[in-house]
């Protein structure tokens, strides 16, 4: 990998660019953008609508549409004050990538070019500037033939009622013939009611979802299911009523007494008076009990722990028969998920057919599907329509959205007019709550460098940050050799350089350290710390320092954030900053407005 130079990268095939925060990012897209709009090193120029910009939100597309305007329309002024000889606007910031591109042009074409760019930034409202779901629904739209596609769609929006409507037919043609016995013991297996299946279910097909496979119809119904479990239970309730009736007197005593001398290996006299107390109420009136604990007491076990002579008393051979047959469980619950899955997923793809709707996760699923049809017709159409497609927020990819950009602008189909640049922060692709998935990013990045030994390069400057926290971030990360693995594969942490102007913090003339580590010690002779100690002094010495900033005017809240783990963390530091009247909002609240003590007061009030 080596240190990107925006005026020199190949507008060409496959270019990779990480990036860590604050490292220009935005800037170097919007730089890319000036070059391809003036050809630069290029077969020809393009326009705003033949240039693909993905990014990951709305409001990230409007400040990059916004961006990318403003770099062209300063650009264009540039180049026809030069041409003209006429000063440059005051407030016209000019760089060195700027002059290395004009002086890369012969001067009689600078006219030319000026005109190219504020072209541009006047058409920038008609730029393709897009989310990828976005994009997504425009290419199925516009290419409706191409795809297979309905004309006229709509969005789905009551996907999560459509979804329970479906599960509770479910519910009502396997569940409902059950009879009371049977729905007894399978009822914990599969949720008390429709909207707990459907909450298990949601997670199956998140999983499923995120990547192409080919689904194949469960083998084995619910009702093949049940079947066997029932024969299961009916030989745990045969063995455990074996085993119940052995019990007595004589083998507690037995028991008690093997615990007395020490017999059996491993037992802790502090728990075993609660164990046996269990044993007995499962033996006796017939109460549920942990596997554990029966296979604990049974005449394997105590063998294995030293007790030989368990093995000569029957209820402990008769238990260990019982939790033979406990070990033997089928996976009831997972095969009725699964057939459900399959079944309710089908019935709710027919009701999005017969409403002609889609859902969000249709878009690329479809466009995926589409693009991979075997005549290439629609891959062909969206590379001729953007020969060129910049990517931002690459590390979010998944296999639904790389298996469509890897088709449309395939190698062996893309001629020297056609570019792919992927730009994102690598290190962010372990956030799989995002959709993101590391092994497709690590493969985008081999496949590029399979056809292009630099195809990777890298933003090695901070512009944000000052000079004593990019040193601190840097040490922090560099201390160990994978900072960023998972099973997936790792993620080298790349070393930084501070670029920008950005000072260090001083309060009342004295400079603040920029990266603080509170390490909170265990009191007494306890070598660990309590979660309920640690999260109260966590709690209490972030809004110490909170306070302290602000009573030296340092900060006012609205500077400072806290990041949580949990609500109960956010709850701990609130009711910290409550204690000290500092007015707080936790930004993650999910709760009701309705379970504030505001609306209880407003209700009493009413």
């Amino acid at each position: 990998m080596k240190a990107l130079d925006a005026r020199t990268l190949p507008l060409e095939g496959r270019q990779v660019i990480e990036a860590s925060a604050g490292t220009g990012k935005t800037w170097t897209l919007a730089a890319l953008y000036l070059r391809l709009v003036l050809g630069h090193q290029r077969i020809e120029p393009l326009l705003p609508p033949q240039i693909l910009v993905m990014t990951f939100t709305d409001a990230a597309t409007a400040e990059l549409r916004e961006r990318i305007r403003q770099r062209l329309s300063q650009a264009a002024t540039y180049f026809d004050c030069s041409a003209q000889k006429r000063p440059l606007p005051k407030n016209l910031e000019v760089d060195p990538f700027l002059t290395d591109l004009r002086d890369s042009f012969a001067d009689t074409l600078w006219p030319r070019c000026a005109l190219q760019l504020n072209c541009a930034a006047e058409w920038m409202d008609d730029a393709a500037i897009y989310t990828i779901h976005g994009w997504s629904r425009r290419m199925l739209t516009q290419h409706a033939l191409e795809s297979h596609n309905l004309f006229e769609q709509s969005r789905l929006e009551n996907a999560d009622e459509l979804k329970l409507r479906l599960v509770q037919d479910y519910w009502r043609a396997w569940f409902y013939p059950l009879d009371a016995s049977t729905l007894q013991h399978i009822s914990p297996l599969i949720g008390q009611e429709p909207s707990k299946l459907l909450k298990t279910l949601n997670d199956m097909w998140r999983e499923q979802e995120r990547t192409p496979r080919d689904t194949t119809v469960p083998s084995i119904t619910p009702t093949d299911a049940i079947a066997a479990h029932m024969v299961w239970q009916a030989e745990v309730d045969r063995t455990a009523q074996a085993a119940r009736v052995l019990w007595n007197d004589e083998v507690s005593k037995a028991l008690q007494t093997a615990a007395e001398q020490k017999k059996i290996k491993g037992l802790r006299s502090d728990l075993f008076p609660g164990w046996l107390a269990a044993l007995q109420a499962w033996a006796t009136r017939n109460e549920d009990a942990d596997t554990k604990l029966l296979e604990r007491f049974n005449a394997a076990t105590l063998k294995s722990k030293g007790w030989t002579e368990a093995e000569n008393i029957d209820f402990f051979n008769a238990l260990t028969a019982h939790t033979d047959v406990l070990a033997t469980e089928p996976g009831t619950t997972k095969l009725i998920a699964l057939h459900a899955a399959y079944a309710v997923g089908a019935a709710y793809q027919t009701a999005k057919e017969q409403q002609a709707a889609f859902d969000f996760s249709d878009l690329l699923k479809n466009l995926y599907h589409a693009v991979m049809a075997d005549d290439g017709r629609l891959a062909h159409a969206i590379r001729q329509q953007y020969p060129v497609a910049l990517v931002d927020e690459f590390q979010d990819t998944d296999p639904w959205q790389y298996g469509t950009l890897n088709r449309i602008y395939a190698p062996d189909v893309c001629t020297d007019a056609n570019a792919l640049v992927m730009i994102g922060d690598p290190k962010q692709a372990i956030y799989s709550f995002r959709g993101a998935d590391l092994g497709t990013y690590l493969q985008a990045r081999q496949d590029a460098q399979a056809h292009n030994d630099n195809a990777l390069h890298t933003l090695t400057g901070n512009h944000r940050s000052s000079v004593g926290l990019v040193k601190a971030v840097n040490h922090v990360f560099m201390q160990t050799e994978q900072p960023f693995a998972s099973a997936q594969g790792e993620i080298a942490f790349v070393e930084v350089s501070a670029q920008g102007k950005e000072a260090a913090l001083v309060v009342q003339g004295e400079e603040q350290p920029p990266f603080t580590v509170w390490q909170m010690h265990a009191e007494g002779e306890a070598d660990v710390v309590s979660s309920t100690s640690y999260l109260h002094h966590t709690a209490q010495v972030f809004a110490d320092q909170m306070a302290k900033l602000l009573n030296k005017e340092a900060a006012t809240p609205g500077d400072m954030a806290v990041l949580v783990r949990s609500q109960k963390q956010a709850d701990a530091v609130r009711q910290a900053l409550r204690a000290r009247h500092i007015p707080s909002v936790y930004l993650s609240d999910h709760t009701s407005v309705y379970q504030s003590t505001e609306a209880t007061d407003l209700w009493r009030l009413l």
